[in-house]
């Protein structure tokens, strides 16, 4: 129900907008013990240079082998500028409120460049690099029990770089992103509620350190094929965890529509989770 409500409350909030130029995507997953998570994005170009992009994500923390009843969300607003053809600079932070033990504020700032149309078989790249700023706070251990001494606090400091272009049919896009530094040593009893995995919908839990990704599809007119493959590694370990994603586009109009799957340890029995995922996106 709460994730229907926020849907729609994210609808509601763009309607107004809908006579400019707009982009709605909405991605969701479902999971092994009742693991839901759902992001929604909202493009809204004011066609002067000025770009908005409100985002929503959400998701229920069911996944684990305690029972955590409830449910976490993140608010989030990007805002750019197009300096010119090649140049766009912009900002996002996000807001995550206090829920199940866990909340944080990030923010962030950085450039997006286009460095030519056409190079050989190359076409459309695109290069975004990114600084941003984390602050967490973390009220419980991993076992859902009070701290000692109330709250753990954390800053994380990092950078982040996409880059995608198109060869022919093929879409290519690959992404990294670092922890330059922590404010604070990340104890073992201690985690996090939150944490992105490049091209992935689901939401893991934990400080990640360090990520990197790459992400391959084919275009035809109607249906485009993806696959995407993760490497990342959490603050408090050494070794890598892996993610892959597969599904499939559809093409209809202005809408695309997805369905696919994305699996988290693949070659560890003990900790696979598997995750269904769907998606939509319209454009007005």
């Amino acid at each position: 129900m709460r994730l229907k409500t926020a849907f729609i409350s994210l609808v509601l909030l763009i309607c107004p907008c809908a006579l400019c130029y707009g982009q709605l995507s909405f991605s969701g997953v479902n999971g092994e013990r009742g693991y839901a998570a759902m992001r929604g994005i909202f493009k809204l170009d004011l066609d002067n240079g000025f770009i908005f992009t409100p985002r929503y994500g959400y998701y229920r923390m069911s996944d684990k082998e305690i029972d955590e009843a409830g449910s976490t969300s993140r608010y989030g607003l990007e805002g750019a500028y197009e300096l010119n053809d090649d140049w766009t600079v912009f900002a996002e932070g996000f807001w995550q409120p206090q829920a199940v033990g866990y909340q944080a504020v990030g923010y962030g700032a950085g450039l997006r460049w286009k460095p030519f149309y056409r190079w050989g078989m190359l076409k459309n790249p695109l290069l975004t690099v990114k600084a941003e700023q984390t602050r967490y706070r973390t009220y419980v251990d991993k076992m859902g029990n009070d701290l000692t001494g109330g709250s753990f606090g954390q800053i994380e400091t990092g950078a982040s770089a996409q880059v995608s272009a198109d060869a022919g049919a093929w879409n290519l896009k690959a992404a990294w992103h670092k922890v330059i530094k922590y404010s604070s040593r990340v104890p073992q009893d201690v985690t996090f509620s939150w944490a992105d995995i490049p091209f992935m919908t689901a939401v893991v839990q934990g400080f990640v350190k360090e990520a990197a990704a790459v992400r391959v599809s084919y275009r035809t007119d109607f249906i485009t094929p993806y696959a995407s493959l993760a490497r990342y590694r959490y603050a408090e370990l050494s070794d890598t965890a892996a993610a892959v994603s597969a599904g499939l586009h559809v093409r209809l109009w202005e809408m695309s529509l997805s369905g696919g799957v994305e699996v988290f340890e693949p070659r560890r029995e003990s900790n696979r989770r598997t995750y269904f995922s769907m998606s939509a996106e319209v454009e007005f």
